[in-house]
């Protein structure tokens, strides 16, 4: 329906009449609803750039594969995509992922760009011949560690003296745990992960609460959290927990009431607005849905301006298209996006998901604001802008 392939062959170096382009999303397991959303995405993305005629006069051609958040398959899916012939891809999903990924697809000229993966290491990632490979549409989780820390430590919001980490035991988990340590005022009593497939969390919660923290801060992908929190909730311990972004969302459960979170802002901008009703089959998209479609109508604006369709082209010119200044365009103007070039004016992307001006690493400075639950719903409490991270701490 979409114009688009999940298995297709063919090759934008073989047959010329397409250029190729990839995804790599979790599409089962627990991650499946985020990398379904993610994919569809993805699809809008593509279906908008050839209504308007494709890329430099070629049509994108997509090929959407499982990673079943799994870095090993992740990676044989990849080459798969490589031997089509692809020129760069949205993905991955998950830190693990982009991190294991972001040095072949250096290596093989080809850009990446992930709509979620937030470890910090990945602002290096990715490097090869004095170009960067590796950007994303969301900011490393030092900003979010930051965030996390003052909902933790503010009078304002949790005013803890002592703080408990619980992670997931991964790449992201471990990274947002570093960072909240140094970024926390509190005395952090435990540093704890966990197995999101573990049978029993008695043994987690048992080192969680060892020595009766205040506060919780939590960090996990949405689609995994449920064993760890339920079992959380037949414990009998009550103390407030702060979570990582994008885990608010569908049914809140009882238990969550008083629970906080570090979000990112997406401010609902008109851009969000004008994809969703694009969406005929999904009423509100998952996290970081709306950052696939930008990361793939990126790297096309960049090669759209480049001339060329190739990794490299657009490892060159894609920080150009959303560095915050030139004519804004947004969701579905890739028919304005080729009008300014060919006029030689600049193209400012601004997206879905948000404004994405990339920096000299490829990656946004963003908004985020602190989130409680309350009577059930969520409020928002304080939106903290970039111009907070940049002058450290100071709005």
């Amino acid at each position: 329906m979409l114009g688009v392939s999940s298995g297709c062959l063919g090759s934008f170096s073989g047959h010329g009449d397409t250029v190729q382009f990839g995804a790599l999303f979790p599409l089962s397991g627990p991650l499946e609803r985020l990398g379904t959303h993610g994919k569809y995405a993805t699809e809008q993305a593509v279906a908008d750039i050839n209504d308007a005629g494709g890329i430099n006069g070629t049509e994108i051609e997509l090929t959407a594969l499982d990673t079943e958040g799994s870095v090993e398959t992740a990676t044989e899916q990849y080459r798969s995509l490589v031997e089509r012939g692809i020129v760069g891809f949205v993905g991955g999903l998950i830190s693990d992922v982009s991190i294991a990924l972001a040095p072949e697809a250096a290596s093989d000229a080809v850009m990446e760009v992930s709509p979620a993966s937030t470890a910090p290491q990945l602002s290096t990632a990715g490097r090869a011949d004095g170009r960067k490979y590796f950007g994303r549409v969301v900011p490393s989780d030092g900003a979010q560690a930051a965030v996390m820390a003052k909902a933790l430590d503010d009078p304002m919001h949790v005013g803890a003296d002592s703080v408990a980490l619980l992670s997931i035991d991964n790449s992201f988990g471990a990274g947002l745990a570093e960072a909240q340590k140094e970024a926390l005022d509190s005395e952090v009593v435990a540093d704890v992960r966990f197995d999101p497939t573990a049978e029993s969390f008695d043994d987690v919660l048992g080192a969680v609460f060892e020595d009766n923290p205040d506060a919780v801060g939590f960090t996990c992908a949405a689609g995994q959290e449920q064993g760890v929190l339920d079992a959380y909730a037949r414990s009998g311990h009550d103390v407030p927990w702060v979570f990582s972004s994008g885990m608010f969302g569908g049914d809140l459960p009882s238990y969550y009431e008083g629970f906080y979170s570090a979000s990112f802002s997406s401010g609902r901008t008109d851009g969000y607005f004008d994809l969703v009703r694009r969406f005929s089959d999904i009423d509100e998209p998952a996290a970081y849905a709306v950052n696939a479609y930008d990361a793939l109508f990126l790297m096309a604006s960049a090669a759209e301006k480049a001339g060329e369709n190739s990794g490299t082209a657009i490892a060159e010119t894609i920080q150009s298209v959303s560095g915050g200044s030139g004519h804004t365009v947004s969701v579905g103007d890739f028919d304005r996006v080729r009008s300014l070039i060919e006029a030689g004016r600049d193209v400012n992307y601004q997206g879905a998901s948000g404004s994405v001006d990339l920096t000299d690493d490829l990656e946004p400075l963003s908004s985020y604001v602190i989130e409680r639950i309350s009577d059930g719903t969520i409020e928002s409490l304080e939106l903290l802008q970039p111009q907070y991270f940049q002058s450290e701490g100071g709005q």
